[in-house]
């Protein structure tokens, strides 16, 4: 006999049931009770993506002594067969199922409209996300083992969950692939992407080829395509691919993607982008630099300092950027971070190499009236509490272009009281306190 729920009835949650629970008429009734106290019943096996359940879109029915979920929204359909159901929360019940080929699986029952399951649709979103990476991989690299993929935070070697990363290999070629899942996410994949990369080359033997390979929805990729432009290319090989909605991806070139997307100001129109809470320090620090700038790079004019004079598209900034000339009138910009912050150096790279790009148009002359602007680079110069700089920082830096004059100033912790210079450390180098940077001997082990 076929039992049937499409809308539910009162009933106790299962939270109180003893689980697990295997047999599938206490299945059905435990699921049953559990979906009629749902506002918003949902249904997310991981790996795919979160589906409503809605009258006459669905049915739950024992047949053959055997628990079944049949779903079937717009074009899509979905069946399953329950086996066991493991564990019950706020607003969720887990079980497993039997996938085709009899392999185990996990689905959950939820109410989505709770904010207790938010964590659980943001995890299958990322798990949903990770599986249509894998296929990308597949298309992309047959014949290419898929030695790892994971979207598992990792905090010992600063791996964020929301960019699933790969390690592919195929004789001596070892590809470290990244993947963006969202347009908005794509200003910091970079971070973790070259983090990744060092992670896999340092696991390597000395005659392997590792290349770095990201993926970007087809809407974005040319603040990343920019930002490759100024990478060593002796240090590491990159490719850019883009993915549409339906997971096809392919390989562009970078030079194809455009320019920069920034606009100089007018130094009667500053710009603050700072999250809440952080405007004191970072105001502070700032005043502090501007009272003395000589002692964080010496030959800076005390004035014109100017302060963010470019706005970013599409792109938030949480940092002070000041911009100054020496006497001879080369450029010189100076991030300031009052605390710790991993993409520092990433930051630091988008403005300088949008001030190169205005220099080279002779678009700064009006900042600097009267004096004469080199056509060079510009310095860059990170500047903070020595203790706050990311332990990732050198790791990060040693992958900038040699065209790049960087350098880590880091300042006293008391600073507000006076401003002294207590490190200097040139792009890739690291502080004693950080054991060298990542493939050295400080690096981390499995």
């Amino acid at each position: 006999m076929a039992k049937h729920h499409h809308t539910g009835t009162e009933g106790d949650t299962g939270a109180n049931t003893g689980l697990p629970v295997d047999d599938p008429e206490a299945l059905f009734a435990l699921i049953t009770s559990f979906l009629a106290t749902c506002t918003n019943p949902a249904l997310l096996e991981y790996g795919e993506e979160l589906v409503p359940l809605k009258a006459g879109e669905y049915a739950l029915e024992v047949r053959s002594a055997k628990l079944w979920v049949d779903v079937w929204p717009g074009n899509r359909s979905v069946s399953r067969r329950i086996l066991s159901a493991q564990g019950a929360g706020s607003g969720t019940l887990d079980c497993v199922i039997q996938r085709f080929g009899g392999a185990p699986g996990k689905l959950t029952f939820l109410d989505s409209g709770k904010p207790q399951t938010a964590h659980r649709k943001l995890s299958g979103a990322r798990q949903n996300f990770g599986e249509q990476f894998r296929r990308m991989l597949y298309r992309q690299f047959p014949g290419w083992e898929i030695e790892i993929l994971s979207a598992a935070m990792d905090l010992q070697r600063s791996f964020s969950p929301l960019f699933p990363r790969a390690r592919l290999v195929r004789g001596a070629q070892t590809i470290a692939a990244m993947a963006c899942p969202e347009p908005a996410n794509e200003h910091a994949l970079l971070t973790f992407a070259l983090l990744w990369f060092d992670y896999v080359k340092a696991r390597r033997t000395a005659h392997t080829n590792v290349r770095l390979c990201l993926f970007v929805p087809e809407t974005c990729g040319c603040l990343t395509a920019n930002r490759f432009a100024w990478l060593d290319s002796l240090s590491l090989a990159v490719q850019l691919f883009r993915f549409n909605q339906y997971g096809s991806a392919g390989q562009v070139d970078p030079q194809d993607l455009g320019n920069l997307d920034s606009r100089v100001l007018l130094p009667s129109e500053p710009v603050r982008k700072l999250r809440p809470g952080n405007e004191r320090n970072e105001q502070a620090l700032e005043l502090a630099v501007r009272a003395n700038p000589t002692i964080i790079e010496s030959g800076l004019r005390d004035a014109p300092l100017h302060s963010q004079v470019i706005t970013f598209g599409a792109t938030d900034r949480d940092i002070v950027d000041l911009l100054g000339i020496t006497y001879d009138g080369r450029l010189v910009i100076l991030e300031l971070k009052a605390e710790t912050d991993i993409h520092l150096p990433i930051q630091a790279l988008d403005y300088w190499m949008r001030i190169l790009w205005h220099i080279r148009r002779n678009e700064l002359t009006h900042l600097f009236p009267g004096i004469a602007l080199r056509s060079e680079a510009p310095m860059l110069r990170l500047v903070a509490p020595a203790l706050a700089f990311h332990s990732t920082s050198a790791s990060i830096l040693k992958h900038f272009s040699p065209e790049i004059d960087v350098e880590r100033t880091g300042i006293n912790s008391d600073w507000s009281a006076k401003l002294k210079v207590v490190l200097r450390l040139a792009k890739g180098e690291a502080p004693q306190s950080h054991g060298g940077t990542y493939g050295g001997a400080g690096f981390p082990g499995n």
